[in-house]
């Protein structure tokens, strides 16, 4: 049983290693599948390890390049967040990560969405990046938690809609991810109204960002704003949930 132990902490740490490879066989097919497996279907991970993990991929991963654009190294800072999502999502069935590590992960994910500036999706050569989608697979997870303090509803809300209103655009269903965690935040509780807000506000928030973009690079936040928020519609009326909202939405998006 030991040697099995002492095995498995040398996979893992190998794993951890490479989480950022720029060979999208080993990192995506492999890496990730192998900790989804371990960590969510087998559940063959300890609680320890697991923590091990997360305070690694909080302190040394997750903002690994973060100030670069074109790097290999927004691999290891998306491919990380993805870890983080599988621990939490476990933590949120067997609940073993303390406040304070949540704390941390929460700060931690909300300081990685405002920082990250790679927005590329599919790489030629090297396989998927996708920042944007993957950092809202794990506020997705982070939301659902109820160890999330319900005051930092409007703070995660903010952070989603940043994504949304960037002058990089977001061609790789990024929006359909996005609205994961914003539809978990009104499955927690938050005032739809705050998003009838934002939505009323969009044709001004437009028009304030246009005289510090290019033509180019306005046009990308118009489409990405549209292209969200037509997606969140559809989301809405599938279930018929929030219908003032659904209007409001309806009736902004045809006038931008």
């Amino acid at each position: 049983m030991t040697h099995y132990v002492m095995k498995k902490d040398i996979i893992l740490t190998s794993m951890v290693q490479h989480i950022g490879s720029p060979d999208g066989e080993l990192r995506d097919r492999l890496i990730y599948t192998m900790f989804f497996r371990l960590i969510n279907e087998q559940k063959d991970i300890e609680i320890d390890k697991m923590s091990e993990l997360l305070e690694t991929s909080v302190e040394f991963l997750l903002f690994q390049g973060i100030e670069e654009t074109n790097s290999d190294d927004v691999f290891t800072r998306t491919f990380t967040t993805l870890l983080i999502a599988l621990i939490l999502h476990r933590d949120l069935e067997e609940n073993f990560l303390t406040e304070e590590q949540f704390k941390r992960t929460t700060t931690a994910l909300i300081r990685y969405l405002t920082l990250e500036k790679d927005t590329r999706g599919y790489v030629n050569g090297k396989g998927w990046a996708h920042s944007i989608a993957h950092a809202a697979d794990a506020a997705d997870e982070l939301i659902a938690n109820p160890k999330l303090n319900q005051k930092l509803f409007p703070e995660l809300f903010n952070s989603i809609i940043v994504q949304v209103m960037r002058s990089d655009i977001l061609a790789h269903d990024e929006d359909e991810r996005l609205i994961n965690p914003l539809l978990r935040l009104l499955e927690r509780g938050m005032d739809s109204e705050i998003i009838l807000r934002h939505v009323e506000q969009l044709p001004s928030l437009l028009e304030e960002r246009k005289p510090y973009l290019d033509d180019e690079r306005y046009w990308y936040v118009v489409h990405n704003v549209k292209t969200f928020f037509k997606s969140l519609y559809v989301r809405l009326s599938e279930d018929d949930l929030h219908i003032s909202l659904q209007q409001t939405i309806l009736h902004i998006v045809k006038k931008l």
